[in-house]
C-alpha cells in the first residue's frame, strides 16, 4: 500500500539539534528510517525516509495518535487536501506539538519553528485513497465507521537500517 515516506525539517540557528530529532522521533520510529543531512549556511536540513514495507509501520505512531487524539476528521481533510499531482500525500506537522508528543498539522505550512514535511508515497498514484481511508478513516460522531487493520509484516521482510 505504501512504498516510501519521506520527513524533512529543519534545524534552525536558535534550535537545538537533538530536540528536533526527539520531536521527529516523538511521532515516528527512526530506526525505520536512513538519515540524510544537509548543511545550508545557518540551517541544517534533515531529511529521513523509509522504503519497501516498513514504510506502512513507520506510520505506526501517527497512526495511533491520531485516534488517541480522536482528530481522525481533521486528518482525513488535511491528508486529502495534501494528495499531489503524482499521487503522494504531502502535509505538515507543527515542530513544538511534536516534540511534546502529540499531533498537530500545521496547515500551510506554518509553525513558528518551521514544520515537519511528511511525504507519503503510495505502491501505485491509485492507491491514495486506500492510503488515507487507513491513516484516518471516515467516521461518524467522531468514531471510525470501519478501521483497516495496521499491517503485519514478517521479521524477515524488514530491512533495519
Amino acid at each position: 500500500m505504501i512504498s516510501r515516506v519521506i520527513l524533512t525539517t529543519y534545524v534552525y540557528p536558535t534550535e537545538d539539534e537533538e530536540k528536533v530529532r526527539k520531536a521527529v522521533g516523538n511521532l515516528f520510529d527512526l530506526e525505520m528510517f536512513e538519515e540524510r543531512e544537509e548543511e545550508m549556511g545557518d540551517l541544517k536540513r534533515l531529511e529521513f525516509v523509509c522504503e519497501g514495507p516498513q514504510a506502512r509501520l513507520s506510520l505506526g505512531r501517527i497512526y495511533e495518535l491520531l485516534r488517541e487524539q480522536q482528530i481522525l476528521d481533521a486528518a482525513r481533510r488535511v491528508l486529502r487536501e495534501g494528495v499531489t499531482a503524482e499521487g503522494s500525500i504531502l502535509f505538515h506537522l507543527n515542530k513544538q506539538v511534536a516534540f511534546a508528543g502529540s499531533v498537530s498539522f500545521a496547515e500551510g505550512g506554518e509553525s513558528p519553528m518551521g514544520p515537519i514535511v511528511v511525504e507519503v508515497f503510495p505502491e501505485r498514484p491509485e492507491d491514495v485513497e486506500k492510503v488515507i481511508d487507513w491513516l484516518a478513516p471516515e467516521t461518524i460522531d467522531g468514531k471510525p465507521i470501519y478501521e483497516v487493520k495496521r499491517p503485519r509484516v514478517r521479521e524477515e521482510e524488514l530491512e533495519w537500517r
